[in-house]
């Protein structure tokens, strides 16, 4: 009997909606009311109760953008391969999410209406964000979103400069091995 037990296949790992009970359990156990992300969904200018009770739904949560951050979106190949130049040369990421539309970095605001980059979307004041619970980080998605880089208590932003020169540098990068193809 033991070993009929041993052959059934493992349940596959927890929904989203698991992760985000688990958090919310989480934080009471450790005293905190809420999850981490608060603070952070707070200063956006969201409503705090109403993005708890959507992500609770386990329904991606609008947030609006351009007044804590603003969020530039690029092509997700050349994001991850600036995700992947920014940790390599340890320079802060902040959150950073992986959509249908793209990879997300959320910096401060106005830093980036300059930028002239091709691929590249600035979102500012008067937009919002769909944006899942932080506890969905990869590989783990919900509406085919994950956190590459989850919102964390304290606000830190990716800085708009280094993103600008990471970007400019995975364009060189990616634009040199296609090139080669």
């Amino acid at each position: 009997m033991s070993e009929a037990r041993e052959a059934q296949p493992r349940r596959p790992s927890h929904s989203p909606a698991d992760h985000i009970r688990r958090a919310n359990i989480a934080d009471a156990a450790s005293g905190f009311d809420g999850f981490p992300a608060v603070e952070w969904v707070r200063e956006c200018g969201a409503n705090v109760a109403e993005t708890l009770r959507t992500w609770q739904n386990g329904r991606l949560a609008e947030l609006p953008v351009g007044r804590a951050w603003d969020v530039v979106r690029m092509p997700r190949q050349e994001g991850w391969e600036v995700v992947r130049h920014m940790n390599a040369v340890v320079s802060p990421l902040g959150p950073v999410l992986l959509t249908p539309d793209g990879v997300h970095f959320f910096i401060p605001v106005d830093s980036a209406n300059d930028w002239d980059l091709p691929g590249v979307s600035v979102l500012g004041p008067g937009e919002v964000l769909l944006v899942p619970h932080p506890s969905v980080v990869a590989p783990h998605t919900q509406d085919s979103m994950t956190w590459i880089v989850a919102p964390r208590p304290e606000p830190k932003l990716a800085d708009a400069a280094d993103l600008y020169g990471a970007y400019a540098s995975a364009l060189a990068i990616m634009g040199t091995s296609r090139g080669a193809r």
